[in-house]
């Protein structure tokens, strides 16, 4: 206690001092707490609001016992391994979709889920007190037979007014009744990970809440699924009986031949948040650490400086009887409470800045979003963060303190002192490791910032420019096949012949969106696959006047035409990556394809596009015709003005969609600029961040370099008196002073250039757009680096350039 009071007045006795350490550790602990508190919410926690979420893990497909990007399992196969019950407690499979709700006069788009019956009872949720129940296994009893809905608290409260007597209300949904039986509480939002849910219904209700789906076929794999494991079961184990069991599934039914599954960490997932920010978040886990790393050698050489300057002090101590120990006792009591209340500091500043990942978030027609908060796991790495800093920069004074030499230390105050020797020299070394921190995190930062640059400039295979997007779901409005081709090819002509639309196409899915696309397994005739090859190919079901509207050419063949229809053989348009694959060096037009619908035509080869990323490999992608009987009854339509802001075209089209059928609502209607802009999200989140991280280290670095500078010259003082005495010129102290600090710059550049070089290494592998070779943006950034040193040398060569000799000779 007399340790921590004397530590507390050593605090108060020296205010500015101790606001700018404590001000420099909340923010190097801050910087980490946010990052960490994104990592806790999106890695750690992608489920909130299931019971014992670490215990649930994702079933994903795989092909040959290859996990080749698909998503999703057949209902089929999710009962199969839902009879696991050694493995598993339960297996679940679920699938997100918008729907149109009627709610009096009002006919909002809210998103939910088609769930299977243990859903609920699998993750451990349960209705809020008094407010019904939750979704069972009867709820699942007869296809098309339960239509029931559970609401999540949000919405109740939301779109419903929290009316407490909505259990047993009946509301229209798609244009069919639902009646709801329970509320959820809103700490539970689904088990799509950074989406949030309004309701949930039986899987049994696929066709009135989503029309797609398939309850009883294997090849239809539509469903998302998790599992929980078994208390004692391990995930090695869970994957080696899945395996097991994937092959009895095979041998048993020929469309589960070469596929079967394998059980993930959530965190591991390729569908949701996770996948989508885990590149984001690696990076600035990282350069949290450098920042961390950043301020302790600053606070170190604050505190250095302080036991210099403390040195008479220490040794009157060490005279009197002081034992060493003690004082290695004091300097870290000090050194940790600076990092306690720099913690607590930091904490505020987290509470604050975890809220500021929403604003990197684009407009986008998914319910995204994420809720962080200040989890016991935050607080807990606050806490180590807090007393391993305290550590670390507490150990540079106590161990100077303890090598203090007494006899030395009390000759002239100290001036001459061992302890200066090796403090001057313990800050040098701390001052070259700042300026190679600052410059790997500069580095990162202008290599984000050209990246982010080289990124808007990469082909995507389209022209997003002046393109309208919005998605139709007439399938929720009681279209067949039948009727959907007719309605989507009369809104096709009827916007054709509008002025102002110079081209007009649907598709079932729009490239590098949030929203991942399908893929289907292929056989190539005379084509024979390697061990294990994936032969699964992403497509998209268009119509004719898609790639125009797109501005997708053509490199051989022909585009779809409305005479592609049931009536005539199924044909194909595939890209560049997928002909070179399949047939090298040949013209691809006129070759057949094996698909589960048959054999199909190839008739037109479009260049290789970005799909699902910006940085993605080139890789095979096809279209398939829409008239041709494998029409998606929720296909999206492409508008391209002839000019000006495609949102004007709003209007326009929904005049045409009332005039077809005025039951029909247009969904996630933007500009498919804005729609696209999810691709650059990563970079963006990486490109600020890291900036403003750059920035912080610029000034810090200065900071330590201006530190050092200054207590050099004060200490040489009487050295450039004498100097200036003998008739050295100002400007040659000055030059004294500039070449010691730019040597200390220019090891540093040396130092941090290897790390800088790493950092373009990873950065380059994670981000669309970075080069590790971009050697102008590393001499640029060296070079802000060393005027910034200049300056922050320069104040004090400034002061040692105005000694007075005669003043400082006779204070000696």
């Amino acid at each position: 206690m007399n340790t921590l009071r004397h530590a507390l007045r050593q605090l108060l006795r020296t205010p500015g001092f101790s606001l700018i350490v404590i001000l420099s550790l909340a923010l190097g602990i801050g910087a980490n707490t946010i990052v960490f508190s994104w990592i806790d919410t999106i890695l750690l926690r992608p489920l909130p609001g299931v019971r014992h979420g670490e215990d649930i893990v994702a079933l994903l497909p795989t092909i040959d016992g290859n996990q080749v990007g698909g998503h999703t399992i057949s209902l089929p196969d999710i009962q199969a391994y839902d009879e696991m019950d050694t493995v598993f407690a339960g297996v679940i499979g679920s699938q997100i979709t918008p729907a149109n709700v009627r709610i009096g006069d009002r006919h909002p788009w809210l998103f939910g889920q088609i769930v299977t019956g243990n859903f609920f009872e699998v993750l451990g949720v349960q209705a809020l007190p008094d407010l019904g129940r939750v979704l069972h296994r009867n709820d699942t009893t007869s296809p098309g037979g339960n239509p029931v809905l559970v609401l999540s608290e949000a919405t109740w409260r939301s779109q419903f007014g929290a009316d407490p007597a909505i259990v047993g209300r009946e509301i229209e949904l798609n244009q069919h009744p639902f009646t709801i039986v329970g509320v959820v509480p809103a700490n539970f939002r689904g088990t799509m990970s950074g989406l949030t849910a309004d309701f949930w219904a039986p899987v049994t209700m696929h066709r009135e809440v989503a029309n797609f789906g398939s309850l009883e076929t294997r090849t239809d794999r539509w469903l998302h699924s998790q599992a929980r494991l078994q208390p004692g079961v391990s995930i090695d184990q869970a994957r080696a009986a899945v395996t097991v069991r994937g092959q009895q599934l095979a041998e048993t039914y020929p469309e589960n031949r070469r596929h079967g599954a394998v059980p993930l960490p959530m965190w591991q997932t390729p569908y949701g948040g996770q996948a989508v920010f885990l590149p984001a978040l690696r990076v600035l886990a990282v350069v949290g650490l450098v920042i961390l790393l950043l301020v302790t050698a600053n606070v170190a050489n604050l505190l250095v400086a302080r036991a210099t300057a403390r040195q008479q002090e220490t040794a009157i101590r060490l005279a009197v009887g002081a034992g060493r120990r003690h004082l290695v006792q004091q300097w870290l009591t000090e050194s940790l409470l600076y990092a306690v209340l720099g913690g607590a500091v930091g904490l505020l500043v987290t509470v604050w800045g975890a809220s500021f990942f929403a604003i990197f978030l684009p407009e986008s027609p998914l319910p995204a979003g994420y809720e962080f908060a200040i989890t016991g796991r935050v607080l807990g790495v606050t806490l180590a963060l807090s007393l391993l800093t305290g550590v670390v920069f507490g150990l540079a004074p106590a161990l100077l303190a303890i090598g203090t030499s007494v006899l030395e230390a009390l000759k002239a105050g100290g001036r001459t002192g061992s302890m200066s020797g090796r403090s001057h020299r313990l800050r040098n070394a701390l001052v070259i490791g700042e300026v190679a921190l600052a410059l790997v995190l500069l580095a990162g930062a202008a290599l984000c910032i050209r990246g982010s640059q080289q990124a808007r400039q990469i082909d995507p295979g389209f022209d997003p420019s002046g393109v309208l997007v919005s998605g139709l779901r007439i399938g929720m409005n009681g279209y067949d096949e039948e009727r959907g081709l007719v309605f989507y090819q009369q809104l096709r002509e009827r916007l054709a012949a509008t002025p102002g639309v110079e081209a007009v196409g649907l598709a079932s899915w729009f490239p590098l969106g949030f929203e991942g696309g399908p893929s289907i397994g292929i056989t190539v005739p005379g084509y024979t696959p390697t061990e294990n090859e994936n032969m699964a190919v992403p497509y998209a079901i268009i119509s004719a006047g898609y790639l125009e509207a797109m501005r997708i050419p053509l490199r051989a063949g022909r585009d779809f035409t409305d005479l592609d229809d049931g009536e005539h053989p199924l044909v194909m348009i595939v890209n560049e990556a997928l002909a070179e694959r399949y047939w090298p060096g040949q013209d691809a037009v006129g070759r057949k394809v094996q698909t589960w619908r048959g054999e199909a035509t190839v008739v037109g080869v479009t260049p290789t596009g970005r799909y699902r990323s910006l940085n993605e490999p080139a890789q095979p992608f096809l279209y398939f015709a829409d008239r041709q009987g494998v029409a998606d009854l929720n296909l999206g339509i492409a508008l391209r003005t002839t000019g000006g802001d495609p949102r004007q075209l709003l209007p326009t089209l929904r005049q045409a969609v009332a005039a077809l059928d005025p039951n029909v609502e247009l969904w996630a209607t933007l500009p498919l600029s804005e729609y696209i802009e999810a691709a650059h999200l990563v970079n963006r989140v990486a490109t600020t961040l890291l900036t403003g991280l750059g920035v912080i280290a610029l000034l810090l670095a200065s900071m330590g370099i201006y530190g050092v500078m200054a207590f050099m010259v004060g200490r040489r003082l009487p050295e450039f008196g004498i100097r200036l005495a003998l008739g050295a010129a100002p400007k040659d102290v000055a030059g004294l002073v500039l070449r010691d600090g730019l040597r200390l710059v220019a090891l540093g550049l040396l130092v941090g250039s290897v790390g800088a070089w790493a950092a373009g290494v990873g950065l380059a592998s994670a981000l669309p757009g970075v080069s590790s070779h971009d050697v102008s943006a590393m001499i640029g950034v060296a070079l802000l680096l060393t005027g910034i040193a200049l300056l922050a040398c320069w104040l004090p060569a400034r002061r040692a350039m105005r000694v007075d000799p005669i003043q400082t000779l006779q204070a000696q």
